[in-house]
């Protein structure tokens, strides 16, 4: 435990990282979150767990999303358990939790290291997240993060599924975030999210946003390579799409603040459509990355507002 504390220390978190955080006033919209992705790509299966919390509203909401090969819809997912409002427990401490809908986070040390339980009708899932590299900690005037702060970390995650009453084995490299500040409805943005985890020494991640030029420009993340971690400086995200404008293809070049450049391309395996905010469509898509010559599985997470996304699809219509 004390060597955990201490590679923590060395990473720059703190004890405040994983609780609840000092909130600006009464704003409604402020926002606690813990997202936790895990994969088993050989079933074309990404699955998250995504608890969160507005304490000034009392409410909770989040919870389980799995998909597995082409189905694509919340109504059509193997596992889509999510809760909209309810009702926040009093005295909840976001390092161990468990929420009426069956879901528990504990988390095992400071740095990175959860035991993920959930027991339903249709799925019991036992995982623990273990980090595997330090995070990547944002929360400034100007970024990806505006008036938030935000934690994206890689690790292993490793356990089981039993899903409808089959057993299915997990043991992949993915990511995980944590979140706080005021998440409020009605902007209209379009962003990517794209990572992929080779090893503990190997990984990218990659957050880009679509301003008024058009171009999809990183605007945060970072590079591990050969152990040597370092954010990115500057970068692009290119996407090809199918006819229904779904991407298809991904390919991000970038170059971080030591002057590495990188480059990745990905196929699309599989995906699902998630709204876990009214101005928030992202296309959830497990992607098989080619990364500094390794085939290496990861995500890309294609953001929209859904006018834009709407007006975006009248567009290939014609």
């Amino acid at each position: 435990m004390t060597d955990k504390m201490d590679i923590a220390n060395d990473w720059g978190m703190t004890e405040a990282d994983d609780c609840f955080h000092p909130q600006a006033g009464t704003e409604p919209a402020w926002t606690e979150t813990m997202w936790f992705a895990f994969m088993v790509p050989e079933r074309r299966l990404l699955g998250y767990i995504y608890p969160a919390f507005r304490p000034n509203l009392g409410i909770q909401f989040g919870g389980v999303r799995i998909n597995e090969g082409d189905t694509e819809v919340p109504w059509e997912l193997p596992i889509y358990h999510w809760d909209h409002f309810a009702k926040m427990q009093p005295d909840v401490d976001l390092r161990d939790f468990m929420l009426p809908s069956g879901l528990s986070v504990k988390r095992l040390a400071r740095g990175g290291y959860f035991h993920l339980r959930y027991a339903s009708d249709e799925l019991t899932a036992d995982l623990r997240f273990d980090a595997v590299m330090q995070p990547m900690i944002s929360g400034s005037d100007t970024g990806a993060f505006v008036n938030n702060g935000h934690i994206d970390q890689p690790g292993r995650v490793h356990g089981e599924l039993v899903m409808h009453g089959e057993r299915i084995a997990v043991d992949c490299l993915a990511m995980r975030d944590r979140g706080w500040g005021p998440r409020k409805e009605g902007r209209q943005v379009q962003m990517g999210y794209m990572y992929a985890v080779a090893s503990p020494n190997s990984a990218f991640l990659s957050v880009s946003g679509t301003g008024r030029s058009g171009i999809d420009k990183v605007i945060s993340g970072f590079l591990m390579r050969d152990g040597v971690w370092s954010r990115l400086a500057s970068g692009k995200r290119t996407v090809t799409r199918d006819a229904q404008g779904r991407a298809s293809r991904l390919e991000v070049t970038a170059t971080d603040e030591l002057g590495r450049e990188f480059s990745a391309q990905g196929t699309v395996e599989s995906r699902f459509m998630s709204m876990s905010y009214a101005s928030m469509l992202c296309w959830c898509n497990l992607v098989k990355w080619s990364f500094d010559g390794q085939t290496v599985w990861g995500e890309d997470q294609d953001c929209w507002g859904p006018r834009l996304w709407r007006d975006f699809a009248r567009e290939l219509k014609g």
